[in-house]
């Protein structure tokens, strides 16, 4: 367990990380426990959504964060029915050793599109589906965390049924 004391309004509180996943984080402040709700901002960097601001203030009444509350940003639009992709995951926190791909290239279920370095191993990520890719989210040297997107592969049609 992670502990921390936050300053906010020149009022000193107790934190306590109890758990944290790429989802989210239980937090105890004060003896009052939070679910924090995180979202990915850059590339093995969670941060907090503005939820957590508004749960903080509740546990800090008249506390405001410096600066105000900086909107999450927009989360990306939902796929269009008909379209359908998958998204490839870290499976475990890593180093991304190489990309195997380019956006735009046909893949087979099965081929190496990552590789990444977790636990002192280096893990082949293969693509989960035959289609084409269609973003990369990651690069060679980038860390990522469990469940990071790192690569969107574009179904083909007969891989949609």
């Amino acid at each position: 367990m992670n502990e921390y004391v936050l300053t906010i309004n020149q009022k000193e509180y107790r934190a306590e990380v109890s758990e944290i996943n790429a989802e989210y984080a239980l937090i105890q402040v004060n003896g009052r426990e939070f679910r924090v709700d995180l979202q990915q901002l850059g590339l093995g960097k969670l941060m907090p959504v503005a939820t957590m601001a508004a749960e903080a203030r509740a546990a800090a009444p008249g506390a405001q964060p410096a600066g105000g509350v900086v909107p999450a940003p927009a989360a990306p639009p939902a796929p269009a029915p008909g379209d359908a992709s998958s998204m490839v995951k870290a499976p475990l926190p890593g180093l991304i050793i190489d990309v195997k791909v380019r956006e735009g290239e046909k893949v087979k279920a099965g081929q190496t599109i990552v590789v990444m370095e977790a636990m002192k191993m280096e893990n082949q990520i293969q693509a989960t589906t035959d289609g084409t890719v269609k973003k990369i989210f990651v690069k060679k040297g980038d860390n990522v965390a469990e469940g990071n997107a790192m690569v969107e592969i574009a179904r083909s049609d007969m891989a949609s049924l």
